[in-house]
């Protein structure tokens, strides 16, 4: 199975949005995005796993969007990591 998190991101993609997150998240852990728990709740106890975790990462850091293991793990909510995600960030360069 696919995840939003192993494709490409095509140039021109839409901007990460909150729901964007969910549904990569939602998709990391094989649910739907309505299934995921509320933003406070840890995402570990809800079975995320380092690897899934890198995935993401590495899907965030091709539309420019530096964040790292630590700081995702310090605090694994989906509301902490919108929070990270969110904050205005320079995109990479080659």
């Amino acid at each position: 199975m696919e995840t939003y998190s192993e494709r490409e991101v095509p140039p021109g993609a839409d901007p990460l949005t909150r729901q964007l997150l969910r549904q990569m998240v939602a998709g990391c852990l094989r649910l739907e995005p309505a299934e995921l728990p509320d933003d406070d709740e840890d995402l570990v106890d809800h079975g995320l796993d380092s690897i899934s975790t890198m995935r993401l990462i590495s899907a965030w850091h091709r539309r420019g969007i530096e964040v790292g293991f630590p700081e995702l793990m310090a605090r694994p909510t989906l509301g902490h990591w919108w929070t990270l995600l969110s904050q205005e960030r320079s995109p990479r360069t080659p």
